[in-house]
């Protein structure tokens, strides 16, 4: 059986022995770790716990249990306070390959998640400018996590709640009413579209820091906006759609989709009705002119209305959370948005709370790092931003001169450029824990060696060449190999133990909302491959036992990398 599946009957079968009523088989599961060294064993049990529970030290009660009799196939030895468990390889290698060869592009799916419905919102740019380097995290997290849930059964429902109203959008109108030139605007001459608009955004701050009354045509601007005067609305749709096709095409190279794209103007006519619910449900008042809420547990009060009457982005969230349980009836709604939104989010919340909706503890913030470029934060109002578009295009580029120098007789170079850069780019900010804060290194992203998403690319690829060779020269049974009596060598042992342990990562970023599970996993999973590829001839084994058992550790490795690769959203090449 796979790894997964191992390790919940073995946790069964321990708190069997244990037999307390206090210790139980998700206590066992929960406690279960990995050995320091694959020679100690697949899985360790530590016995503090439940040493505690029974009243033995933990290392007594470690020498005990591991003179019970496990399920065949199972030894287990004590190590201190640790129990270690060991698998038989041959068994797991017949499970494992017989599990994912019968799935393939399923593999490691489940229905765990089934009859639970998913809601996740990512991505989420302001109208008006071309997606930047500063959106990265927020759409390939939210696209791995999407992904990987809908994998394991859940009902996933991908939104896109693009900032198309409030202050932001108002200084851009004031910005186009100044120095706009609609002539430049066009959903057939998207760039110069775009390029226009981001200049006279820029112009606005930067003017404002000596013309302050600027704020107050900005101002009147959002006003205009909210009364739904015909002119403005007209400039508004225009830009709104220019600047949807323009995302959706950039979204599309790093396979980003969505199953609802809607803007916060969608919630501009029931605005009102939803303050009045607001002020009737929570402590509301008026201070300065304006309206807050005093949140419980929350220091900074939250701004639901200033003092000229216009709303905010918190409203139309508010607005928004409410209509997405309306329509949806989600058993969780996440909101993948930085750190820096803390405070929004605890404001959002809380309020929702006040107004007396038990849903709203379905409601979480996954909160991420900074992404720094050159050790500087981004940001679009001064001008100090990087189009992520042309940063795509750049990985694209170096690219393209990597694959062309390891092999100058590549076909299709171009497409290939493309899969590689922009993997590249997608599995470097995936690599590391969603809360830290990274730098983004060209030179570590797209090396072939180390841990990249050009490495586990190459390695996936050095799989299919293998296959083909094999195909070709026809090395391969049909019949599955008999592996009773063969001995493995700890290079293919690993190889088996990490591709029966996909579907339990897939578990473990569900628990975690940690996409970073996966990329280590596929690092791991390539480093295995290739230590096996260098220790043990494949195709050249004169034993034909060996040489079969082999090329299907090849093929599910080749598949397991594909399949993990696709659930980050990465295109994998067929040669490199």
């Amino acid at each position: 059986m796979p790894f997964l599946e191992w390790k919940s009957h073995l946790a069964k079968e321990l708190a069997q022995l244990l037999s307390h009523s206090e210790i139980t088989d998700s206590m066992v599961l929960a406690d279960f770790t990995s050995p320091p060294k694959q020679e100690m064993g697949h899985l360790a049990f530590p016995c503090f716990r439940i040493g505690k529970i029974l009243g033995k030290p933990a290392g007594k009660l470690a020498q005990e249990l591991s003179q019970k009799t496990f399920p065949t196939g199972v030894t287990a030895s004590a190590a201190g306070p640790y129990l270690n468990f060991k698998l038989s390889p041959n068994p797991l290698f017949e499970n494992t390959l017989h599990t994912l060869f019968a799935q393939n592009e399923k593999y490691g799916s489940d229905k765990s998640g089934q009859g639970q419905r998913i809601l996740f919102e990512y991505c989420s740019p302001n109208i008006a400018k071309r997606l930047g380097f500063q959106h990265i995290r927020s759409t390939l997290i939210g696209n791995v996590l999407a992904n990987v849930h809908r994998h394991l059964g859940f009902d996933v429902v991908r939104i896109n709640f693009i900032g198309d109203w409030g202050t932001q959008f108002a200084r851009l109108v004031a910005a186009f009413e100044l120095w706009g030139n609609r002539d430049l605007l066009s959903t057939s001459n998207l760039q110069p579209s775009m390029d226009h608009l981001l200049q006279i955004y820029v112009r606005f701050h930067k003017e404002l820091e000596t013309r302050p009354e600027l704020l107050d045509l900005a101002s009147q601007c959002l006003q205009k906006m909210e009364r739904a005067e015909p002119e403005v609305m007209d400039l508004w749709k225009k830009i709104r759609d220019i600047s949807t096709i323009a995302m959706t095409q950039t979204l599309k190279r790093m396979n980003v989709e969505f199953d609802v794209t809607e803007g916060e103007s969608t919630y501009i006519s029931r605005i009102e009705g939803v303050l009045k619910q607001v002020k009737e449900n929570t402590p509301a008042r008026i201070s300065e002119g304006a309206w807050i809420v005093e949140v419980p547990e929350v220091t900074t009060p939250a701004l639901i209305q200033k003092k000229d009457g216009t709303t905010l982005y918190l409203t139309r969230d508010i607005a928004g959370a409410m209509d997405r349980y309306q329509r949806f009836t989600f058993d969780k709604s996440y909101y993948i948005v930085s750190e820096q939104q803390r405070l929004h989010f605890q404001q959002l919340f809380g309020i929702l709370k006040l107004m007396g909706f038990d849903w709203a503890s379905r409601c979480e913030h996954l909160s991420f790092g900074t992404v720094l470029f050159g050790s500087e934060k981004m940001s679009t109002r001064e001008g100090r931003v990087i189009l992520l578009d042309k940063l795509l295009d750049e990985a694209k580029e170096l690219a393209l001169a990597e694959c062309t120098a390891k092999n100058p007789q590549l076909e299709n170079k171009e497409e290939i450029a493309e899969m590689v850069g922009v993997g590249a780019v997608i599995f470097g900010e995936l690599s590391t824990h969603r809360g830290r804060d990274m730098e983004f290194d060209w030179k570590s992203i797209l090396s072939f060696e180390g841990e990249t998403g050009p490495y586990v690319q190459y390695s996936a690829v050095r799989c299919r060449s293998l296959m083909e060779k094999a195909t070709e020269k026809g090395a391969l049974d049909t019949a599955s190999p008999e592996v009773s009596s063969y001995n493995f060598s700890s290079e293919e042992e690993a190889l088996i133990l990490l591709l029966s342990k996909y579907r339990a990562t897939l578990h473990s970023i569900v628990q975690d909302n940690e996409p970073y599970h996966l990329t280590h996993y596929l690092i791991d999973l390539a480093k295995a491959f290739n230590r096996f590829y260098y220790q043990h001839p494949v195709l050249q084994a004169t034993d034909n036992q060996a040489r079969q058992i082999r090329l299907q550790l090849v093929k599910a490795t080749h598949l397991v990398l594909e399949n993990g690769l696709h659930l980050l959203g990465i295109s994998c090449p067929e040669k490199m």
